[in-house]
């Protein structure tokens, strides 16, 4: 069953919110140590968003050390040892022509996902994600278990959906951001505003919240 977005929920994206403060946070937390070359800054960028967004790195298999030590050795060695920053660096300053720049940006996540993997031995999709978000909020395109459901229940069918070309993917993030793009257009179309990836998550949520209420309820998402 699909679920139409309304004005409502578009004036809800683009309204503040009580979460503003928090995300500004770790929006100036990367913009102020925007590069990996600092313990202490990996350290906070990484446990800070992942703590904050139920994505933690330190959830992982086979854990024989303490979550300080995992931190202060092997998720720093890692991500200085990286090119993590270069990859970054090679992104478009802004996204002009989105369906043929998403590929990049599909890539980086699935770089930074197996970096990740190789971290914890586990995929940590949603981490990779938000982490990127938050180093560049304007091309990155929120993920978790919520966000993909309820971004398929307002965009067709995937085959529907136009396709990226990308070096390499992840291919759970780049359905979704196929999905993501889609709905943005859409939105554009229909109600003249051109969202950003927080506001879009913003009606992603929403949308959750609306299909947990319904099936509380044994009743029809309108």
């Amino acid at each position: 069953m699909k679920i139409t977005i309304t004005k409502d929920d578009v004036d809800y994206a683009l309204a503040s919110s009580s979460w503003d403060l928090g995300n500004q946070v770790l929006y100036s937390l990367c913009q102020d140590h925007p590069n990996h070359d600092r313990d202490d800054a990996i350290i906070a960028k990484v446990w800070l968003i992942g703590r904050s967004y139920a994505a933690a790195i330190e959830r992982r298999k086979n854990a024989d050390d303490t979550s300080d030590d995992f931190y202060e050795t092997t998720v720093v060695e890692k991500i200085k040892k990286s090119t993590l920053d270069q990859w970054l660096a090679a992104l478009p300053d802004k996204m002009t022509d989105p369906w043929t720049e998403l590929g990049s940006i599909i890539t980086v996540h699935k770089r930074l996902m197996d970096l990740f993997s190789a971290m914890t031995g586990l995929e940590k999709r949603s981490l990779a994600s938000k982490y990127l978000h938050f180093h560049r909020p304007d091309l990155f395109f929120i993920y978790d278990s919520r966000a993909k459901e309820a971004v398929s229940k307002v965009t067709p069918r995937l085959n529907q959906i136009k396709s990226i070309t990308t070096e390499d993917q992840d291919w759970e993030y780049y359905s979704f951001c196929r999905r993501a793009q889609c709905m943005r257009e859409d939105i554009s179309t229909c109600f003249h505003k051109n969202l950003n990836p927080r506001q879009l998550d913003k009606i992603l949520l929403r949308i959750t919240d609306k299909i947990r209420k319904a099936r509380t309820a044994g009743s029809r998402v309108p």
